[in-house]
């Protein structure tokens, strides 16, 4: 090893924010990201009081995790915003591992703390977008249902239930042919077996659904081959009522 080198100087070339802290949790020692990040001087950043630089709604679970590791000597783990110099947050990942003596005494802890916004945030607006078109399929006009290539029925939005007098969830698992009235099913059993051979096509077809008090519901279908997509992995299916239905 080059007798340059210093570690010290080496924690402080890293993009992550490093410390040291002591076997009672007190904060030890920063490298020169840390400083630079928070705009505080380093010396003002060591031992416990962090309250100012993580967010508020924060704290709370921080503070929460950093005492039980301390207290249970174990890893930390935990995901929180970190005030920027410029008043600004940025979600980080923290990570601090205990470091033992070879007579196993508790002799310090080690940790970073990783720059995650931009993924954060990403992940948070996946969720909203999830969460909205959730909102649509379960409350939106119509019904919509997946259905495997088995013809297994492996969702159906609430709508579909109330339409056909049923109780939530009972069709999951059962054949999506079995729902369907007898003279419809071999013309439609044929648009989707054409549907099949068609990734990312759409067939449309009316037909006839069974209601709860043995009658039948006439409907429109409007299927679309998703079996491709590693998210969905089914035949999606919109279903409304027809004329006259």
């Amino acid at each position: 090893m080059s007798p340059d080198f210093h570690p010290l100087r080496a924690l402080d070339a890293l993009p992550q924010l490093v410390w040291v802290a002591g076997p009672d949790g007190n904060v030890e020692y920063i490298n020169r990201r840390c400083a630079e990040y928070t705009g505080v001087p380093a010396d003002d950043l060591l031992g416990w009081d962090w309250g100012w630089v993580i967010h508020p709604e924060d704290l709370t679970d921080t503070l929460a995790r950093w005492t039980a590791a301390v207290r249970d000597s174990r890893a930390l783990f935990a995901e929180h915003r970190f005030r920027r110099a410029d008043g600004q947050y940025r979600w980080f990942l923290s990570r601090g591992e205990p470091e033992f003596g070879a007579d196993r005494r508790l002799l310090r802890w080690v940790g970073t703390c990783t720059d995650i916004d931009e993924s954060h945030r990403a992940g948070d607006a996946a969720r909203e977008d999830r969460r909205l078109v959730r909102a649509f399929v379960e409350r939106g006009p119509g019904g919509y249902a997946l259905v495997g290539a088995d013809r297994l029925v492996r969702y159906t939005s609430p709508w579909v239930a109330a339409f056909l007098g049923r109780p939530p969830g009972v069709f999951s698992g059962t054949d999506a042919r079995d729902w369907v009235h007898r003279d419809d099913r071999p013309r439609l059993a044929a648009a989707v077996s054409d549907l099949l051979l068609r990734p990312g096509e759409r067939v449309e077809a009316d037909g006839r659904l069974l209601h709860s008090d043995g009658s039948f519901r006439r409907v429109r279908l409007r299927a679309t081959n998703l079996l491709p997509d590693l998210d969905v992995r089914a035949v999606a299916v919109a279903i409304e009522p027809a004329a006259g239905g």
